[in-house]
């Protein structure tokens, strides 16, 4: 029992920030994973939705307008929230889930750093892959 609680006390403390960064990766595989087969149409704009908002986000990091997705949307509801793990993907670019939105804090724009980028990047791969 003792080694148990030096072991944890020894593992470096996940910041939220590195949780969420980890967390794109397996979201969109997990996302990827459940539709190509069944609904590789519906994911591919699923993916194409996702990037848009990330690339927006990207561009435009200091604009309260991009920093905040409408859950409500009727574009959202289907292109986006219609497709289980979706909105995981956009938790792990740094959204965080709100009363009928997803947000990002008003300073993601000083450490997003190459987040958005990696995100861009991984979008990028799926999105070639399913247009094949």
């Amino acid at each position: 029992a003792a080694e148990a609680v030096a072991a944890a006390a020894a593992a470096p403390e996940v910041s939220p920030r590195t949780a969420a960064i980890d967390s794109l990766a397996p979201a969109l595989m997990d996302l990827n994973r459940r539709y190509k087969d069944t609904d590789p149409a519906g994911l591919l704009t699923c993916l194409q939705t996702l990037r848009k908002y990330v690339d927006n986000l990207d561009k435009n990091s200091c604009d309260e307008k991009f920093q905040r997705i409408n859950c409500e949307n009727a574009a959202f509801k289907t292109r986006v929230g219609a497709f289980e793990g979706a909105v995981d993907v956009l938790i792990g670019c740094g959204f965080k889930q709100g009363e009928g939105m997803l947000a990002v804090e008003p300073d993601f724009w000083r450490t997003k750093g190459m987040r958005l980028q990696s995100a861009l990047n991984k979008f990028d791969f799926l999105i070639g892959q399913l247009a094949k």
